[in-house]
């Protein structure tokens, strides 16, 4: 499985949720694609079953039929490997997960199951007691979450997939999981009021301060952690993302040296050719073959395209051009650029030719900073490309700005933009 796989799952969400009013159109809008993602095929009832139907027994000793929506077999059809219910967009599926507690329950070779309303995924097991399920799912993840790493998800739903399902190697790989979780909870929430939080203070503390720990003492020291904590993350991932910085802007000079321009990629559509240079020099010709486009970065462009697509913007006419320090997106020629993607430091981000307080205003939640004029005027962090749609807004009016002005602005008149827009 592949991100880009995982976004498009992500994409038919946001178009159809609207329309996606009961458990049916849940089903067949978003879960049967999920279990093709997956690699089975919900037509061969050998491996899924429809309505699988297990006997439960009640408390009273009483034996009735209890039908899963889905019921995932081995290649062979012998072994059920996990099951799959449905609830309507919207449920509150810990308070429905019981469900899969009776089908883990009753059936010996069972250890996995999924509750979903189509849009959220839990992902339940009997980690602890064989077919006993656990009372919190191992892993979990939702389509309508901007910060989801879905390179990740589509790693690990990968170990759940036709081809890759091995029960004994994903118990271990869930438990992982679920301590991961766990500690990840554990560390935000004694980052976010360390305070409160007094074993971590205890640590953080113990070699700081040799004095009387009284009630005082510790308000103070908590008030004080709480204020340096932003600048010790800041210094963890400071460092190694401005040596990057500093060998990308390195390269590019040395790229502007030998050649006069940097290297370029442009098509119009994925299945084109790129542009190519009538004649390159061996130092072109060099640096160009040090461009490596990523998946991601392909995926990136895909994004974009839809949303100038869906402004009024004829998607063929949205450009891309690779470069060894960020990937361009351009209006019709590669000079008309309006948003740069840096990808390859620890902190992605994209620089637009908006003013960075008007951005602000066009979007919420984010980090955004006057970029440097090398590179463009506005500068947004993004933890994925999943959360490009909730950029739309400041995508568009970049494009806007691109459309206005006359060619690409030079590196010197960058700085200007930050006060005055394109001609």
């Amino acid at each position: 499985m592949e991100a880009n796989q995982l976004l498009d799952l992500v994409k038919r969400f946001n178009e159809n949720r609207e329309y996606i009013t009961n458990e049916e159109t849940a089903k067949m809008a978003l879960v049967v694609p999920f279990i093709r993602l997956l690699g089975y095929d919900p037509n061969t009832p050998k491996e899924v079953r429809l309505e699988y139907a297990a006997e439960f027994t009640q408390g009273d000793g009483k034996r009735l039929q209890d039908r899963m929506d889905f019921a995932i077999f081995d290649q062979a059809g012998t072994k059920p490997l996990m099951v799959i219910e449905t609830k309507p967009l919207g449920t509150d599926l810990m308070a429905k997960s019981q469900q899969l507690a009776r089908y883990i329950a009753q059936m010996a070779d069972l250890h996995f199951g999924i509750i979903t309303d189509g849009c959220h995924y839990l992902f339940f097991g009997d980690l602890e007691n064989p077919n006993q399920m656990d009372r919190e799912p191992f892993f979990s993840f939702s389509l309508e979450d901007t910060k989801t790493d879905w390179s990740k998800v589509a790693k690990f739903l990968s170990k759940f997939s036709r081809d890759s399902f091995n029960a004994e190697t994903l118990v271990t790989d869930a438990e992982n999981s679920r301590y991961r979780q766990a500690m990840i909870d554990r560390l935000a929430a004694a980052l976010k009021a360390p305070a409160e939080n007094e074993g971590f203070m205890r640590w953080l503390t113990e070699e700081v301060y040799k004095g009387k720990r009284t009630g005082a003492v510790m308000t103070r020291l908590g008030e004080v952690a709480k204020e340096a904590i932003e600048p010790a993350l800041l210094r963890v991932m400071g460092d190694d993302f401005l040596d990057k910085l500093k060998e990308r802007i390195q390269r590019l000079r040395e790229t502007t040296e030998t050649s006069g321009e940097l290297p370029q990629n442009v098509i119009k559509l994925e299945s084109a050719k790129p542009f190519e240079d009538a004649k390159a020099t061996p130092a072109e010709e060099k640096q160009r073959m040090a461009i490596e486009t990523t998946q991601e970065e392909l995926d990136f462009f895909g994004l974009i395209r839809d949303i100038c697509g869906k402004g009024g913007t004829n998607p063929e006419e949205i450009l891309y051009r690779d470069t060894t320090g960020y990937f361009n997106i351009s209006y019709r020629k590669p000079t008309k650029w309006f948003l740069r993607f840096f990808s390859n430091a620890r902190r992605k981000s994209i620089v637009t030719w908006v003013p960075a307080e008007e951005a602000k205003q066009l979007v919420s939640g984010f980090v955004i900073e006057e970029a440097p004029s090398t590179f463009g005027v506005s500068r947004v962090y993004i933890d994925n490309i999943a959360q490009i749609w909730a950029l739309k807004a400041l995508v568009l009016r970049s494009l806007e700005l691109s459309k206005a002005s006359k060619d690409e602005v030079t590196s010197e008149a960058a700085a200007a933009l930050k006060e005055t827009q394109p001609l």
